[in-house]
């Protein structure tokens, strides 16, 4: 049961207690959402990672489908010259 406010005082000491009551929340609400925010940081920078990867790969793919396309178009060339 809570005890009956009956002066100034105890309105003082209750008021001091909700707002220490506050603070402490909001410094455990403050780290926690600092945690989540540096776990968030650090998943976005590994899909930033795996996304330069891929463009990577991707280029390389392009580039040997490049190579393959003027490969295949030379060796009619040289067909067609009586190289081959």
């Amino acid at each position: 049961m809570k005890k009956k406010i009956t002066t100034i005082e105890d309105l003082a000491v209750l008021v001091q207690g909700e707002f220490l009551n506050v603070d402490k929340n909001f410094k455990e609400l403050r780290n926690e959402m600092g945690n989540g925010f540096r776990s968030l940081r650090n998943e976005i920078l590994e899909i930033k990672s795996d996304l330069e990867d891929l463009k990577l790969r991707m280029g390389e793919m392009v580039f040997r489908f490049e190579i393959q396309d003027v490969e295949r178009r030379l060796k009619r060339v040289e067909e067609k010259i009586g190289l081959k």
